[in-house]
């Protein structure tokens, strides 16, 4: 429970250090720092996972001896799991609006999301919700049999999946704070988009690049008709970019767009 404070904890930062304005050494804002910050919590996690589930299975799998109280056991288990249960519930309501308004699968929004604080939340309080229900199994086998060998069990099982849980939440922020850009089909929209501007012949080469939770840069390659001339392939690149921001509003902050007349 303390790890999980401190997972909760280093998303708060994470949530409140993205937002702040861009300055003349952040020109582009300081979107990345969630990042920076949600790879503190799946730390936080592996830790939860590695240090205490497992240290803890190690313990049960060696002591005999009884709980000095099942019925703070108890108590402590099912404030856990309600705990758990209402962070689950609200952060993958939340996933669910995301996903409904991108009109994409929730497991699509997991693994693609450019906001990791939702699918954070919502893996690790799932993990943990299980486990509750995991070891409120192990500690009524206990008090029937006196054996924690089930303790162990269970805890081993909560350790091996906050593993797994903060292996794919490492990579997904890695990426992420490497630069990671947006999937080919968003990206072919992209470019149908700027292709359909008036005086765009082609779009040889677009790309899209994450730099916040709602932020992206789109740089690329575009060629104009010939009799632009430069105020007017311009205002070409103007009404490109305007065209972006209509169609993805909360992603798209920027367009710079090469000319490539021939």
């Amino acid at each position: 429970n303390l790890a999980d404070v401190a997972v909760q904890v280093f998303l708060l930062v994470g949530v409140l250090s993205s937002v702040r304005v861009a300055d003349e050494r952040h020109p582009l804002g300081h979107g990345r720092d969630r990042y920076f910050w949600s790879l503190f919590a799946a730390v936080g996690v592996f830790g939860a996972g590695i240090l205490v589930a497992f240290d803890q299975a190690l313990e049960a799998a060696s002591s005999s001896g009884r709980p000095g109280s099942y019925a703070v056991g108890y108590a402590v288990l099912a404030v856990t799991v309600a705990m758990d249960a209402l962070a689950f519930v609200v952060s993958l309501s939340s996933l669910r609006r995301q996903a409904a308004g991108r009109r994409r699968s929730l497991r699509h929004q997991i693994t693609e999301s450019t906001d990791p604080t939702d699918a954070t939340v919502a893996l690790a309080s799932g993990v943990q919700l299980v486990g509750g229900f995991l070891a409120a199994g192990a500690l009524v086998f206990q008090q029937r049999t006196g054996s924690a060998a089930l303790d162990a069990v269970a805890s081993a099982l909560i350790g091996l999946m906050l593993l797994g849980v903060s292996i794919f939440l490492l990579q997904a922020n890695r990426q992420l704070l490497l630069g990671r850009g947006v999937p080919p089909a968003l990206l072919r929209e992209m470019r149908a988009v700027v292709a359909a501007q008036p005086g765009v012949l082609d779009v040889p080469d677009l790309f899209a690049i994450v730099i916040g939770p709602a932020t992206l840069v789109v740089d690329g390659d575009v060629t104009f008709d010939d009799h632009l001339d430069v105020p007017a392939v311009e205002a070409a690149i103007a009404q490109a970019a305007v065209a972006l921001r209509q169609q993805w509003p909360t992603v798209v902050q920027l367009i710079e767009v090469t000319p490539n007349k021939k």
